[in-house]
């Protein structure tokens, strides 16, 4: 069997986890900016071809506008996850195996890289465009991470 032979094994899925982009205040629930609109619509333009099947987000207004750019292209709908739940989350995406977005905030996207079998350094309050990209083979796991720009 060649390593290109061109199919993917039945256990190999590519989860791939961002935080939000950038939003308008400091308020509890704030809408995305204009400049976090245009990289969620980067993101989108990104992942547009990458066979993603499945889109989560915790439930806040700046997380479900991040996973919706991307969402309408696919014609998917987004599913919520409760922000602090790292192992349900991961624990469902492992059982689902499937190519799959998962937005979440600074303080959980590194969390849950790590709870699928990742690695992710830590986010900063600063930090927006980061996308890690998580191949699951088997029992082999291998992470990039990647930046997405805003293109203005």
């Amino acid at each position: 069997m060649s390593f290109f032979s061109g199919e993917a094994s039945a256990d190999t899925y590519t989860l791939y986890f961002s935080r939000h982009m950038e939003k308008t205040t400091d308020k509890t629930d704030p809408d995305l900016s204009l400049v976090g609109k245009q990289r969620a619509q980067v993101l989108a333009q990104v992942l547009k071809n990458n066979d993603i099947e499945a889109i989560f987000s915790t439930d806040y207004k700046r997380t479900q506008q991040t996973a919706e750019a991307l969402a309408k292209q696919l014609g998917l709908s987004v599913e919520t996850y409760p922000a602090k739940d790292f192992k349900g989350i991961v624990t469902s995406l492992k059982e689902l195996k499937k190519n799959a977005l998962i937005i979440g905030h600074s303080n959980t996207v590194p969390e849950l890289v790590k709870a699928a079998g990742g690695s992710a350094d830590k986010l900063g309050e600063e930090d927006f465009g980061d996308l890690f990209q998580v191949v699951v083979s088997g029992d082999s796991v291998v992470t990039n991470r990647l930046y997405i720009p805003v293109i203005q």
